[in-house]
């Protein structure tokens, strides 16, 4: 079940829209909650990309990875600006 959604649209967006209309077997709201779902979708997909550092940082905040204490040797074996 859905709701009705008022939204404005280009004039040459309707024009297009009701062409397609004529010649699909699907309404015009289920072409636009077609697109709109497809929109939405590719957009997440493009929003979620795995970066391994956050990856990484999840995991360790969950305790599936054990964090490493970083002193001693491994502090000094960075570059600058760590050094203050």
């Amino acid at each position: 079940m859905g709701r009705r959604v008022n939204f404005y649209l280009d004039d040459d967006l309707i024009e297009a829209l009701n062409q397609h209309t004529q010649v699909s077997p699907l309404s015009r709201s289920e072409i636009v909650a077609i697109a709109l779902r497809r929109l939405l979708r590719d957009e997440r997909r493009r929003v979620h990309v795995d970066v391994p550092a956050t990856e990484m940082a999840r995991r360790i905040a969950a305790g599936e990875l054990p964090s490493r204490r970083l002193d001693g040797p491994r502090l000094r074996a960075l570059p600058p600006p760590w050094e203050n």
